[in-house]
């Protein structure tokens, strides 16, 4: 796809974003928070909660009258009560009945009852409704279902689209009805309620109307979905070009910072150090003091892009240079972090570099490293004016660099330019604060060997 068709379809694309409005994800239920907010099972404990006078919830008699009430006032069921029943109501779920359970029965002795089947994602099983009004028997409560009159007797299919059951018996209802019912109370004598009670009615109502409506943001999210897939053989392309620039910048980012840094040399197979692994490149950066000073860029590790020093990292038990975690060891470097920090350099153009502490497998180079650098006067009195010392054992220095976007060719190259910015106010320019790391690290290593070898 040429260049120009890509520019031209994605315009479109930023055209039909900005045609969606503004919304926010509204904050989480308790149920949504504890991954139950679809459980039959707690919508109907919630339910029956409220519904039942005798349950310390301080609303007496209030959500079940007005329960009762709503059901008096439809049209498609003939339902009568008088508040004088209040005081006989009782309320159970789980109710056993042959072959089945009922989910919820609310009745006044062998005045009336209600009985309701509660559905959310599931569909009702095999003559399940037909089963339940032909009931003769209701197990573990104090009712007689053949004693109550059959005008009296009522059935309600409770589901978020007032699906059809199959019995006739019962009348389907949504469940926006039952929002309507609590919410009725809501706007009654509400204040006169315990606190915790109004605010599990509320979290109760937002987890129906969340859970079985389709809120303005998730209305938003569906067609940016579906944008995705318009616009996916686009994307795709674009995308698998920006991978391709990534991982470039990953595998090369040593060869591009000699480039970029002045006074900074590419050595290959320097003498008196180990041989460097292939995917490395090995620097030669000015100490300020005359001597080869030469820096391992480890390359291809999106991770963990270590750059220090040879003497910075240390096989303890053999005193000699080592590139890789040979524990037991004394590391301590720079480092960028690409692919950990990847949403910091796309979303907010902006480059974190470290100095790192290693753990690595010695239980005293470690924290004696990290206490002698974070209480160092010297150390403070040269830190970049972008970088501050965070009081830790592993990441004792963190920076902050802006990537310039708009001033470079591309975010690569804009990124490239904020590492050297990094490396020359930390290591280049700045010999004070790289003399203070060799003598701690010296000290510490020297204090660590004499420590094992005691």
């Amino acid at each position: 796809m040429t260049q120009n068709t890509l520019a031209r379809r994605f315009d479109e694309l930023c055209r039909q974003l900005e045609r969606l409005p503004e919304t926010e994800e509204p904050p989480l239920t308790t149920l949504q928070l504890l991954g139950q907010s679809r459980q039959e099972g707690d919508w109907q404990r919630f339910l029956a909660y409220f519904l039942s006078p005798e349950k310390p919830h301080g609303l007496d008699y209030a959500v079940v009258e007005q329960f009762l009430q709503g059901l008096s006032d439809r049209d498609d069921i003939n339902f009568e009560f008088s508040r004088f029943d209040l005081e006989d109501i009782d309320v159970a779920t789980e109710v056993p009945i042959p072959n089945g359970r009922l989910d919820l029965l609310v009745w006044c002795e062998e005045e009336w009852f209600v009985l309701c089947e509660l559905k959310i994602d599931s569909s009702e099983g095999d003559g399940q409704t037909p089963k339940y009004a032909a009931a003769e028997t209701f197990k573990d409560v104090n009712l007689d279902p053949t004693a109550v009159p059959e005008d009296r007797r009522h059935y309600l299919y409770v589901t978020p689209d007032r699906s059809l059951p199959e019995s006739p018996a019962f009348i389907a209802i949504g469940w926006s009805w039952i929002t309507a019912q609590l919410r009725a109370v809501q706007e009654s004598d509400y204040g006169s309620y315990p606190a915790r009670t109004t605010g599990q009615l509320d979290d109760f109502i937002d987890t129906i109307e969340t859970e079985l409506t389709m809120t303005d943001y998730e209305r938003n999210e569906t067609e940016k979905a579906s944008l995705y897939v318009d616009y996916y053989d686009e994307i795709d392309e674009v995308q698998g070009a920006f991978q391709n620039e990534w991982n470039d910048l990953i595998d090369n980012w040593g060869h591009r910072l000699a480039i970029t840094l002045d006074d900074v040399q590419l050595v290959e197979g320097p003498e008196g150090v180990p041989p460097v692994p292939d995917e490395d490149v090995m620097l030669q950066l000015p100490d300020g003091e005359g001597r080869r000073r030469y820096w391992l860029c480890r390359q291809a590790n999106g991770k963990w892009s270590w750059l220090f020093p040879t003497d910075w990292w240390t096989r303890l038990d053999r005193g000699e240079p080592v590139y890789r975690n040979e524990k037991p060891n004394a590391r301590v470097g720079f480092l960028h972090r690409p692919n950990f920090d990847r949403e910091t350099v796309l979303g907010d153009h902006e480059l974190t570099f470290y100095l790192r502490n290693a753990p690595s497998g010695n239980d005293e180079f470690y924290p004696r490293f990290a206490e002698r650098f974070n209480s160092d006067e010297g150390v403070a009195a040269a830190l970049p004016e972008r970088s501050e010392r965070r009081g830790r054992k592993s990441n004792i220095i963190e920076g902050t660099y802006e990537i310039d976007v708009d001033g470079h060719a591309s975010l690569f190259a804009g990124y490239v330019t904020a590492l050297a910015t990094a490396v020359d106010d930390h290591i280049v320019s700045n010999h004070s604060l790289i003399g203070r790391i060799d003598e701690i690290y010296e000290e510490t290593l020297e204090e660590v060997l004499e420590f094992d070898s005691g």
